[in-house]
């Protein structure tokens, strides 16, 4: 047996479904199918069953699939040992950013990456944070940064800081919000983070058990696009401390004083089974560097 066929059948299996698996490890689906075919065969099981759910793991095929992560990550430790051997690192590692690159010290991660390891190449690419923490999972990505409280055990959430949240309005507003007290603010105009936004949850939790709704609003799944619709005169809405205070500068909002502290997490991801992968030890020492007395 080869081990992309390990690699097939742990991601169907995890997926449940030959068309995500497929997604997962750059495949085709008639691929994904031919590699645990083969497997089954020489295996002389079946190890999976086709329900109206998707694909389910036999009871023999629960057992092999304990065996299939330890193998893979057996060899994924041996790669790792490898590039521990080599002087310089070399490869790839792509890293998902949840918010502004500003923010994130990304030019700054970059410069220190590339003076230590100028042979890696760094990708960023954009997501939220709750597609972000799943992909680092799914190990789709390497890392990746998140406001979400991390859920999965197979990740690695490394705490960085706490971030002050707060609500703002348009600054023509200003005369309209001054002593609003949130259930007040909460009948206004909105401009809301979509389900998907971790400000969403802070937002939910400020009126949570109250009875409080706000049903007058528009949903924006970025801060780009919150930022500017409330610099419009759209609506209130929550914005990281440093994304409020710049827009008050900038004379477009005004921070309501509304009492209660409200506040993000932010945290640096990577898959907990690269732990020791000498890229991703590299990449999370120059991370930590980076938000110096505020980690952990």
């Amino acid at each position: 047996m080869e081990l992309y066929q390990l690699r097939t059948f742990v991601a169907v299996a995890e997926e449940g479904n030959l068309t995500k698996a497929a997604e997962r490890i750059f495949a085709s689906q008639p691929a994904v199918s031919g590699h645990v075919k083969a497997l089954e065969e020489e295996l002389g099981l079946p190890l999976f069953v086709r329900t109206p759910r998707g694909m389910q793991l036999t009871e023999a095929g629960a057992g092999l699939k304990l065996k299939a992560d330890s193998v893979l990550l057996a060899a994924s430790d041996m790669a790792n040992l490898a590039a521990s051997y080599r002087e310089e690192l070399t490869g790839s590692l792509t890293i998902a950013l949840n918010t502004d690159t500003a923010f994130l010290r990304v030019a700054e991660l970059s410069a220190a990456m590339a003076a230590s390891h100028p042979k890696l190449r760094l990708k960023f690419q954009q997501g939220n944070s709750g597609s972000i923490l799943r992909d680092v999972r799914d190990r789709r990505i390497d890392a990746g940064f998140s406001f979400f409280d991390n859920p999965y055990p197979e990740v690695l959430g490394i705490p960085l800081k706490e971030i002050p949240v707060r609500v703002v309005a348009p600054a023509a507003w200003s005369a309209r919000v001054q002593g609003m007290a949130l259930d007040q603010l909460a009948a206004l105009p909105w401009v809301r983070p979509d389900r998907e936004c971790p400000f969403m949850k802070v937002l939910d939790g400020v009126f949570e058990g109250s009875g409080i709704e706000i049903t007058d609003y528009i949903e924006a799944d970025s801060e780009d696009v919150i930022r500017e619709l409330v610099a419009a005169g759209k609506g209130v809405s929550l914005l990281k401390e440093t994304d409020a205070d710049a827009m008050v500068r900038d004379g477009v909002a005004v921070i309501c004083e509304t009492g209660p502290l409200l506040s993000l997490n932010i945290t640096f991801a990577h898959p907990k089974s690269r732990e020791n992968d000498p890229s991703i030890r590299a990449l999370a020492d120059v991370v930590r560097s980076l938000w110096p007395e505020e980690g952990c």
